[in-house]
């Protein structure tokens, strides 16, 4: 008897700290502690014999491990709530969406299949998912191996830049001036006096960190950014105007009690220090969030991320414009072409216009993949994957040019889970040249011969070779050409060249043997 009663004791002894930690989990989850949550959510878990109870804890989890960035483990506490029968059914969508980025796109596609079927009405969330990993699966051997030193055949040339990354999240980096020497980025790197640890992810907080080219052509040791930044706050997410004069940034205020809205500032350089910041409240609303700024061009036009209410779903881009007076205007969404059911964030607008931005709602090849937006002739917005190797099954986000060159940085998750890096990635110029000889069957160059170019882009031209027989012309991209090799007394030939679908230079070689009349 008193063996029984110990026992009894004893679990509801653990049962009671269980309820206490799921309590504690449950406040730091809305507030949007996650590393937290998880935490108190896995001691909570391993204490609860309620089955219901278990199965929430694991489902729980495996959402702050999502919002981390920790797919694989985030899919297999699903899987386990799933197993304890935790009644969800956006569960299934979940799973799909959690192992797509972990690169399991047959457990992915199986999980969306069931979230049709559940839930018929999203429908549409489901198919989105299929539709993604149809991609990923066409592209799952380039996914999978991809060889920095030896790209796949996309034109692409990506690579870590080591100069900027640390083994915490580095990310969202922007160029500061015209010459593209100095580069601003968000760091969870632990500075010299080490920070507590981020609540919301579990690394240091971020901070804006800068690094600039030296007198020799290498980049400087990262240093953080002075007053007013520091490490009080998670700042994080800068974009600067075309002078590098005004930058805008995001930063994140705590408060133990209540869900942490971001919000947006600017601030001005002179003298060489930067001076007070001013938040950015369009039209006013000092509720809203108001996140990952990206300055237009011209400087009139602020894109940014809020979760605002009446939104198409999710976190969406909106925009506001400079007022004369300094305000902002009211926020406008950037409708439904761009923004989805899931999540849009980290737009930036290079300078002819274009709209990037990363997403995990349009279909992609997992996590969060990048997507460009051009208007049409219309004033509507088309918006397309930026594909292999930009994106990957991981978070891929946070892309800036140089300028209008096709060459410039961007953020990946794809090293390691939970941790983001800084890649660099030039697209080069596709020079394709045709390159050809001409002769007789004999070897000897016939008199008078000839070589005429008529290409699908208007190109009408004749070519005469060189004493050798040599000859040879720049072929442009996307054309396809009909070659026709001649001359008096020979019988002519004809060659097509089809340069459409090319991503990298190459020199066509064309050897041309003439056959005589007989």
């Amino acid at each position: 008897m008193k063996k029984i009663l110990v026992i009894l004791l004893v679990a509801s002894f653990l049962s009671a700290c269980s309820g206490n930690k799921a309590i504690k989990a449950r406040k730091a989850y809305e507030i949007g502690e996650y590393d937290r949550a998880q935490k108190f959510y896995e001691k909570a878990q391993s204490g609860e014999k309620n089955r219901a109870a278990k199965a929430e804890y694991a489902f729980y989890r495996g959402d702050c491990l999502r919002k981390k960035g920790m797919y694989r483990a985030a899919a297999q506490a699903y899987q386990q709530a799933w197993k304890l029968k935790h009644k969800d059914n956006d569960l299934y969508l979940l799973m799909g969406d959690c192992y797509l980025a972990a690169g399991q796109i047959d457990k992915a596609e199986e999980n969306y299949l069931l979230y049709k079927t559940v839930a018929s009405a999203n429908a549409l969330k489901a198919d989105e998912g299929i539709a993604s990993c149809k991609m990923a699966r066409e592209n799952q051997k380039a996914l999978k191996e991809y060889d920095y030193k030896n790209p796949p055949d996309t034109g692409y040339i990506i690579a870590p830049a080591k100069m900027f990354n640390s083994k915490s999240s580095d990310y969202s980096p922007a160029y500061v001036g015209d010459d593209y020497e100095v580069v601003y980025f968000t760091s969870m790197r632990s500075p010299k006096k080490r920070r507590k640890t981020n609540r919301v992810t579990g690394q240091s907080n971020s901070s804006i960190y800068m690094s600039k080219v030296d007198g020799g052509g290498d980049w400087t040791a990262p240093e953080m950014l002075e007053d007013p930044f520091g490490q009080k706050f998670d700042d994080g997410t800068p974009s600067l105007t075309s002078d590098g004069k005004t930058m805008y940034f995001t930063r994140c205020p705590y408060d133990a009690e209540k869900e942490n809205n971001a919000q947006c500032y600017e601030v001005k350089r002179s003298g060489g220090r930067w001076g007070d910041i001013v938040r950015v409240m369009p039209g006013g609303d000092s509720t809203m969030m108001v996140a990952h700024p990206a300055i237009s061009p011209d400087g009139t036009t602020l894109f940014f991320v809020s979760d605002k209410k009446g939104g198409v779903g999710g976190k969406d881009i909106y925009y506001t414009e400079k007022q004369t007076d300094g305000s902002w205007s009211e926020a406008v969404n950037a409708g439904g072409i761009v923004n989805t059911r899931g999540d849009e964030m980290f737009p930036y607008v290079s300078e002819n216009g274009t709209l990037y931005f990363s997403s995990n709602g349009h279909a992609g090849y997992g996590g969060l993949d990048i997507f460009k937006a051009v208007k049409n002739e219309n004033g509507r917005y088309v918006v397309s994957n930026m594909g292999l190797p930009i994106n990957s099954a991981s978070d891929d986000f946070g892309i800036v040019f140089k300028g209008n060159k096709n060459e410039g940085l961007f953020t990946s998750g794809r090293m390691k889970a939970g941790i983001d890096n800084i890649f660099t990635f030039i697209l080069p110029d596709v020079v394709l040249m045709c390159d050809g000889k001409l002769a007789a069957e004999d070897g000897t160059l016939p008199s008078r011969a000839f070589i005429k170019v008529i290409g699908s882009d208007g190109t009408n031209m004749k070519l005469r070779p060189n004493d050798d027989g040599a000859f040879g012309f720049k072929a442009e991209p996307e054309t396809t050409y009909l070659i026709q090799c001649g001359a008096r007394g020979y019988i002519s030939q004809k060659f097509t060249i089809d340069t459409n679908g090319k991503t990298r230079s190459e020199n066509i070689v064309l050897n041309v043997k003439l056959k005589k009349f007989e």
